[in-house]
């Protein structure tokens, strides 16, 4: 049997077997770049989502910054609203402040003219046929005077010392001669309580200011007298860490530890026993605070109730080679007399009192006074007695507007061409203003503040008299 005849030759099969390979090869190439465009797809898909999600964060983030810029804008407006506050409350008390120092300095000058014209008294008396005894109490009435004086300046210029307004004056001294000046004051009061008040003598040479060391120290003595019933008061130093600690004792009512801070504020009294100390108005010890600030000074307490206390201040050491006398012996007062005799002295003060003084004071030296309350009735008596004044000495207050400057330039107006060159002058006034002294050097004026102390207005005079 022939086999039957295959219908496609070898050469078909060739060309189908050529044919399926490019086709295969062609899906092949169809099927990569289906799979590549899905890719595509895929990919501008994902990031169509991704900008979703972004523009939401950016839409959440807007609206969070949206509320934060509110929010801030709010504060700030809430902010200028305190700082307008604020700045009506600084020119508030800006105001209030200035009232208080024009309040102050009137204070001073009215405070101070019974305490001058009272100082002037004493130095008259200083060369009187008093006694011994008499002449010591007159000299402690001295320093009392000088103590009251010291210490008005400084509750006057309280504000001064909370603002930084006075500066220290610190110099080299002895101890010792501070302790002469203030501790027998205490003495004598605590004897006439029944107490005993003792000073351990000292050598020892400080550096400070020694009218706020003063001050504090008679804060110390005055507060350890007051609340002592019995026993007594002691003062003394001792070195320490490099350092000179002035302590006073006392065996008073004492203080409780937990009351040792407070004893330090303004108008606080911490003490129960009210049968001691009498009446206080609580600012001794605030006003020591503030001055041991002013001098960098450690002070510290100690106190036991019912058994007494310990006050003490830390100071540096001073040097010998550099010392400095603080105080003019009042005695030396008595010296002064008979320097001035046929000099003509005119005296310019709106207070009678002072006028009285200075005229008892300056007739004691042997000069011839010609005083009033201003230079109108001064010039009155210089005309009808035809004299012309060696030195003009005028309160810088006077009533009104008129000043010691003014009076002073009004006589020489007026007796100008009947001498050669300027009458000398001296200004004398309680106030303690910068301004002032300034001027008054620019004008060749000399400046003494009261109380006057009759030493150095009898070494100005003499000075200044040709």
């Amino acid at each position: 049997m022939r086999d039957q005849k295959s219908p496609h030759t070898n050469k078909d099969i060739e060309q189908l077997v050529t044919e399926n390979a490019r086709l295969n090869k062609i899906l092949q190439v169809l099927m990569d770049r289906v799979e590549q465009e899905m890719d595509q797809q895929q990919d501008s898909f994902t990031i169509f989502q991704t900008a979703i999600k972004l523009e939401e964060t950016v839409t959440q983030r807007t609206n969070e910054l949206k509320d934060l810029n509110n929010r801030l804008m709010k504060e700030l407006e809430e902010r200028q609203k305190v700082e307008e506050k604020l700045q009506i409350a600084k020119k508030q008390a800006e105001e209030a402040n200035k009232s208080k120092t024009t309040f102050l300095a009137t204070a001073s000058h009215d405070l101070r003219q019974p305490l001058n014209a009272a100082r002037l008294f004493i130095g008259s008396l200083a060369d009187a046929d008093i006694g011994a005894k008499n002449a010591h109490y007159v000299a402690r009435i001295g320093n009392s005077l000088d103590a009251l004086d010291d210490l008005l300046s400084i509750l006057l210029n309280i504000s001064q010392l909370d603002s930084g307004g006075i500066i220290p004056r610190f110099c080299h001294f002895y101890l010792q001669d501070l302790l002469n000046r203030v501790v027998p004051d205490y003495v004598q009061s605590g004897q006439e309580r029944g107490l005993d008040i003792r000073m351990v003598p000292s050598s020892c040479i400080v550096y400070s200011d020694p009218r706020f060391l003063e001050t504090i120290l008679r804060n110390f003595l005055s507060n350890a007298v007051r609340y002592t019933k019995k026993g007594g008061v002691l003062i003394g130093c001792r070195m320490r860490g490099g350092k000179i600690i002035i302590q006073v004792f006392d065996t008073g009512i004492g203080i409780k530890e937990s009351q040792l801070d407070d004893i330090f504020e303004e108008f606080i009294q911490v003490h129960e026993d009210h049968t001691a100390g009498g009446r206080g108005i609580g600012l001794g010890l605030s006003i020591v605070r503030r001055v041991s600030e002013l001098l960098e000074a450690l002070v510290e307490v100690r106190s036991t109730v019912g058994k007494g206390s310990m006050f003490s201040i830390a100071l540096p050491q001073g040097d010998d080679q550099k010392t400095t006398r603080l105080y003019i012996d009042r005695a030396s007062d008595a010296a002064l007399s008979g320097n001035f005799t046929n000099r003509v002295i005119v005296v310019i003060d709106n207070d009678e009192d002072v006028l009285e003084g200075m005229t008892a004071l300056l007739g004691k030296w042997g000069a011839e006074i010609i005083s009033g309350i201003s230079a109108d009735i001064c010039l009155a008596q210089l005309i009808e007695k035809d004299i012309i004044p060696d030195i003009i000495i005028a309160d810088y207050h006077l009533n009104g507007d008129d000043t010691g400057i003014k009076a002073v330039a009004e006589i020489h107006t007026e007796l100008s061409g009947l001498f050669e060159g300027p009458i000398p002058a001296i200004i004398i006034t309680s106030d303690r203003d910068p301004k002032l002294e300034k001027m008054l050097a620019l004008n060749d004026l000399p400046l003494i503040h009261k109380p006057v102390a009759p030493a150095k207005l009898h070494a100005l005079i003499l000075h200044l008299l040709p």
